[in-house]
């Protein structure tokens, strides 16, 4: 009797599950690696809620997607990443390497016993460089292994004899069969628009160790002038005006995606607002991607001077709710930070001068509108809301220009 193979999918907790039945009464269980997950810990800002999404924008047209299957051997896929031809990101603000040992062990394990892994997707559009979609895990073990030659065999579950042992250690019989193996790969074709590939990258994304949408955007953006937007925003978190206001705990592009906030209500009329803030931030780092490097420059100064003139005024606690309750959470209130920066980087140079020398008054003023229950609503409830946009930056705006106004008097 031939052998049997079934797949069967647990959700709780998520986990691949193999059943190999080579005789009538005998089945072999191979659990494969867990599929994990690591969120990320926010605990440098307050949690948000966007509350339900709205968009008015057309839908995409599914005639202009074109992503195309092929079958290569891994050896295919082995030979672009030792030529450098497959992008494993080392940038990424997510390590390439977190899967265990044992994780990566039992994935090459699986490939030596002829199982089948999950298919592979990438952006192609770059023939030269491809960017990784979904398999950079499993890509930087199996680099590990081959190429790197420094991941060491543990815990196989078949393989027992194979413990302990690199890959120079196998016969060519095994080497072969990791150069034959049949993998599916499927490749995200140029044409494909970028707000299109942004959205089949959410699809793909569901499982594994998920990205943070953020991640997604700089991986999608690699292909954009060679990244010059995340390597914007990347430069402008490493600046010391921005790391006065924003404590450095985070490594999975948070500070990136806040700084992109201020740049998408920079670039986009804040009137225009109607999408739901995922979909308008795509939109802003497609927009950062088609700029010249002197427009670049501009939104770079005007940032980088509203976040000094927050710290001049609000000091220690700049973007934050703490300013108007000492006792509270002193973390950062990501709508505030919109709204002030924002604003702050819309003013010239003398007006925010003016609000620095008058910086008791103001603080005083920002201290009440932050006891408010309409403004605390428009930065704390279904934040990403249409109405609640709109409520925040007017009444900033409105604070802004009333005390820029007393001032003259």
């Amino acid at each position: 009797m031939g052998n049997r193979l079934f797949l069967i999918f647990a959700t709780e907790p998520p986990t691949l599950l193999i059943i190999i039945a080579t005789e009538p009464k005998i089945d072999t269980y191979v659990e494969m690696e867990p599929i994990e997950t690591n969120q990320l810990s926010e605990d440098e800002f307050e949690s948000e809620d966007f509350g339900e999404e709205e968009s008015n924008e057309k839908p995409f047209d599914p005639s202009k997607v074109d992503v195309t299957i092929t079958t290569p051997n891994l050896g295919a896929l082995i030979s672009r990443l030792d030529n450098d031809e497959i992008d494993l990101m080392p940038d990424f603000q997510r390590s390439s390497d977190l899967w265990s040992k044992q994780d990566q062990s039992r994935l090459i394990e699986s490939i030596l016993i002829r199982l089948p892994i999950p298919a592979f997707y990438f952006d192609a559009c770059e023939d030269a460089k491809w960017q990784v979609v979904d398999g950079l895990q499993r890509l930087s073990a199996i680099n590990n292994f081959v190429l790197k030659k420094n991941l060491v065999l543990k815990n196989l579950e078949f393989l027992t004899g194979y413990d302990g042992k690199k890959y120079d250690d196998l016969p060519r019989s095994l080497t072969r069969r990791i150069d034959e193996f049949q993998t599916s790969v499927y490749l995200i074709k140029p044409g494909t628009p970028l707000e299109m590939k942004y959205a089949l990258f959410n699809r793909i994304n569901t499982r594994g160790l998920k990205l943070t949408p953020q991640e997604i955007r700089h991986a999608m953006s690699q292909s954009a002038r060679k990244g010059v937007a995340s390597k914007f925003l990347t430069n402008i978190v490493s600046e010391s005006p921005f790391k006065k206001v924003v404590e450095n705990k985070s490594n999975r592009q948070a500070h990136q995606e806040l700084v992109l906030r201020h740049m998408a209500f920079v670039l986009f009329e804040v009137d225009d607002y109607k999408s739901s803030l995922p979909k308008f931030l795509d939109s802003a780092m497609i927009e950062l991607g088609k700029l010249e490097d002197s427009h670049l420059e501009t939104l770079r100064n005007n940032f980088l001077d509203a976040m000094k003139v927050a710290f001049d005024i609000f000091g220690k606690d700049t973007f934050k709710r703490s300013l108007a309750a000492p006792t509270g959470n002193k973390v950062v209130n990501k709508p505030l930070f919109e709204a002030i920066s924002v604003s702050f980087a819309s003013i010239n140079n003398s007006e925010r001068q003016r609000l620095v020398e008058c910086k008791v008054d103001f603080k005083e003023s920002l201290k009440l509108m932050l006891k408010e229950t309409k403004f605390v609503n428009s930065i704390t409830r279904s934040t990403a809301n249409t109405e609640s946009v709109l409520t925040r930056f007017k009444m900033v705006r409105d604070l802004i220009e009333n005390q820029l106004v007393k001032d003259l008097v």
